[in-house]
């Protein structure tokens, strides 16, 4: 399943901050217009010096919306977050969502100009629970990982496919890393030649450099997945989501699961 995640930030600052520009750039109240604010307190700067207050998770296939909205006293929430706060956040979220006739539901900018919206990079989950909690992160310690991995499929003339490259992806920071398998792949056939090695080491290296250019965090439209259209000797498979500290500890547990698996699907 797709999911497309929102995050809301709020700079609690914005009315002082304001205060100070027209003192400090002499502007006349008056006349004060938003785009002469926005000029200077635009949506990056709210989520450069802001808190994030919201989460929402759009599953893009069912048009279906599920929210995260920050409680005072909750990790992360600063001392200064109260009830109030809260409450405003929920407003603004109502004015962010936007539900149609037919069903369906759009997501808008933001019309109070103390809050910004960031998109995220469109991501896949099991379902809408666990796309929020890759998303929210509430934790200290923990996070949830999206993890799949590339195969690599060395006779055409059968199924027969193994892992060559573990991936985890963290959604809420648009990181990817990779876990490249070739001399030490615990899971390659004896007959796994340099020959081969060399094709799914061009093919990995391919890969990578269309991750690294992908469009970033917030850039608009559904990027093109870098992991489509691999070949007929090369496919994608989502593996379990993971709770992990980090990429490197979400990898290490999927290796573990794809370990226990082979041996499973062997036995």
């Amino acid at each position: 399943m797709t999911f497309t995640a929102y995050e809301l930030f709020y700079l609690d600052s914005y009315d002082d901050e304001v205060h100070e520009l027209v003192c400090d750039y002499c502007y006349d109240e008056d006349d004060l217009t938003f785009e002469d604010i926005a000029w200077h307190i635009d949506d990056d700067y709210i989520i450069d010096h802001g808190i994030r207050v919201a989460v929402i998770v759009h599953d893009t296939d069912n048009d279906e919306v599920d929210i995260a909205l920050m409680q005072p006293g909750a990790v992360g929430a600063p001392a200064w977050y109260t009830l109030e706060d809260a409450a405003n956040a929920a407003a603004e979220l109502q004015r962010v969502l936007v539900a149609h006739e037919d069903g369906t539901i759009s997501v808008t900018q933001t019309q109070d100009p103390a809050y910004a919206l960031r998109t995220g990079t469109p991501f896949t989950a099991e379902d809408l629970t666990t796309a929020t909690a890759m998303m929210v992160g509430n934790s200290q310690d923990n996070a949830w990982y999206v993890t799949f991995c590339i195969e690599f499929r060395p006779n055409m003339k059968s199924d027969f496919a193994f892992p060559v490259a573990v991936f985890a992806f963290d959604p809420r920071e648009g990181r990817i890393k990779a876990h490249v398998l070739l001399e030490d792949n615990p899971f390659a056939p004896p007959t796994f030649n340099r020959a081969q090695k060399k094709m799914v080491l061009r093919k990995l290296t391919e890969i990578v450099d269309r991750v690294t250019n992908a469009p970033p965090i917030g850039s608009p439209g559904k990027p093109v997945s870098p992991f489509t259209n691999l070949g007929p000797q090369f496919r994608s498979e989502m593996l379990p989501s993971v709770e992990a500290v980090s990429t490197d500890h979400a990898i290490a547990q999927s290796m573990d699961y794809l370990e226990r698996f082979i041996k499973e699907q062997a036995g």
